[in-house]
């Protein structure tokens, strides 16, 4: 008998899916504040703590929301305080890469595509609130990278309607399963929903998490997420941004170990080679 299954996804140098390590990916999002020097520190921060790969945001503060929210000119305010000029934002990648991080980021408009592209993104990200941005989703397939999708705020049918459209240009896709809520309710998490999207969909599953501290991750893997993010910060009194429900370097190293341990429970790598069954098996009766 062969078990079915099911689509693997390089992204960077690593492979994503069922049988493969669990990665980590640091969001770094906007937490620097529009700080060059706090995005350094994030930046060694989030390497030191074993980060698998760091993810920005890269957008256009007055492109990025829809005029008609009541809160656009609140949020747009706050995002232009927090935007890094082009210029700071090339220097933070390449500092990045050149202490060997996989980089890549979410883009909100076409023409933080081309930016993003300049700087060398690995793959794309594709927020929750953008999931039916179809010329942005278009234009990024343009690119041929790998896309990773947020699925809060969402059901089923527009899922598969997504991954419908996605597989017909053939891109390789992973999806995470969020709620969007921040911060979340640990009790809110409806991780049972993995659970249903590797049942539902050909693609690798992942977790993206905005509970605080780390009792999620290990929890999710365990229900079968193939990669894991969560915000990252490198001081959680901050009020600003996302910087208050985020993990610390400490916090990282603490998840990485517990994703560690949840792989080696349930892939159980050694098994054949350790045989734990061996002696037991001399007890086994065959009886015809």
């Amino acid at each position: 008998m062969k078990l079915k299954s099911k689509k693997k996804v390089k992204f960077g140098s690593k492979t994503i899916g069922e049988g493969e390590k669990i990665p980590f990916i640091a969001e770094i999002g906007v937490n620097h504040l529009g700080s060059k020097k706090k995005a350094f520190e994030l930046v060694d921060a989030a390497i030191e703590g074993g980060s698998d790969y760091l993810k920005f945001q890269t957008y256009i503060a007055a492109d990025r929301y829809d005029k008609k929210n009541p809160r656009y000119k609140e949020f747009t305010k706050l995002l232009t305080d927090w935007q890094l000029t082009k210029e700071e934002e090339k220097e933070v990648w390449n500092y990045a890469k050149s202490k060997g991080a996989e980089v890549f980021t979410s883009v909100y408009d076409l023409n933080s595509i081309k930016f993003a592209e300049e700087l060398g993104t690995i793959g794309y990200k594709i927020a929750a609130f953008e999931m039916n941005n179809m010329p942005l989703l278009k234009g990024v397939i343009e690119t041929k990278k790998p896309i990773i999708i947020s699925c809060g705020m969402t059901n089923f049918f527009e899922i598969k309607k997504l991954c419908d459209f996605l597989s017909e240009k053939n891109v390789n896709y992973i999806l995470l399963h969020t709620v969007s809520s921040y911060p979340l309710q640990e009790i809110h998490s409806n991780l049972q929903k993995i659970r249903n999207l590797i049942e539902l969909f050909d693609c690798p599953i992942g977790h993206s998490d905005h509970t605080p501290g780390v009792l999620i991750p290990p929890l999710a893997a365990a229900c079968g997420a193939q990669i894991i993010e969560k915000h990252f910060t490198i001081n959680p009194k901050y009020r600003l941004s996302d910087n208050f429900f985020s993990v610390t370097k400490d916090q990282v190293k603490e998840i990485k170990f517990s994703l560690e341990k949840v792989y080696q429970i349930i892939y159980s790598p050694d098994f054949e080679k350790n045989n734990p069954e061996k002696y037991m098996k001399d007890f086994k009766k065959i009886i015809s």
